[in-house]
């Protein structure tokens, strides 16, 4: 049996979806856990389940293991003053329509390159992005893929290399924004309608960052080559995150479970009120 298929025989008097998914359209589950910021009040109709948000944050954690880098510029041929762009993301995260504004930065910041680290078939990744590439004018010697790594820590630690790292549409990063933000990268993403194009957007008000948030393809576009370009803002930026630690409702995983816990006493009291009417 499938989760959704337990559910939908309703084996628990109160049953609830929270992280990694959109709406089931399951009608015996009854709630969706979310955050003002991730579902907004008018997303409601398009969802089975009841939104309940929690107050600042759907998800929070105290922080990742970070271990040692196993790759350097130097490993691919870029200069130490090179602005780099980082990608970490599955191959089904990509699209043209994102991949040609990734492009378009590239085209307006010379001495740059786009790192590359995903899940999926090589060879079908690489013809994406080189032909992508040329009809944006950039040459594919600035697009350059690497290796996976087998441990998190590792793959964490590999992230030091970027400047910025561009984030997917409709799709966003969910992990990989946070380790991003952790590690105290800027990042740029485009915030959409439904909850997956809305995670970053989530985590980065979460975080205490405004920075790098776009509403269009247009701002998008604008906050990769800002943020290329200026290097006093990706350390202000990157400041900003390493603070953030300290007060942010992020990284403060009691915040969010006692918030949690509150969630599940008030869709208790919810149900048995019901049940004695």
């Amino acid at each position: 049996f499938s989760t959704c298929s337990i559910m939908g025989l309703k084996t628990a008097p109160v049953q609830v979806t929270w992280l990694g998914w959109d709406t089931s359209g399951v009608p015996t589950i009854d709630y969706y856990i979310a955050d003002p910021y991730v579902l907004p009040e008018d997303a409601q109709e398009y969802y089975q389940e009841k939104i309940l948000r929690l107050p600042q944050t759907y998800l929070a954690i105290d922080g990742f293991e970070v271990g040692t880098p196993s790759i350097m510029r130097a490993d691919l041929e870029i200069a130490d003053d090179a602005v780099v762009y980082f990608s970490t993301q599955t191959g089904a995260k990509y699209n043209p329509q994102i991949a040609k504004l990734q492009m378009q930065i590239l085209r307006e910041i010379p001495n740059s390159y786009f790192l590359i680290k995903s899940f999926g078939e090589q060879d079908s990744l690489n013809r994406f992005f080189f032909d992508i590439a040329e009809e944006e004018g950039v040459a594919r010697e600035r697009i350059k893929f690497i290796p996976r790594v087998k441990l998190e820590e590792t793959h964490r630690a590999n992230l030091q290399i970027a400047d910025i790292v561009l984030d997917t549409y409709p799709y966003n990063g969910a992990t990989t924004t946070l380790e991003t933000l952790w590690m105290g990268i800027p990042i740029v993403t485009k915030v959409g309608e439904q909850f997956a194009a809305r995670n970053s957007y989530t985590m980065m008000m979460n975080a205490g960052i405004t920075e790098g948030i776009a509403w269009s393809d247009k701002e998008y576009v604008e906050w990769g080559i800002r943020l290329g370009k200026d290097e006093a803002l990706r350390q202000q930026i990157s400041w900003k995150l390493r603070k953030s630690k300290q007060t942010a409702p992020l990284w403060n995983a009691k915040q969010f479970t006692r918030e949690m816990e509150k969630a599940y006493e008030q869709m208790w009291q919810i149900y048995t009120e019901g049940s004695r009417d």
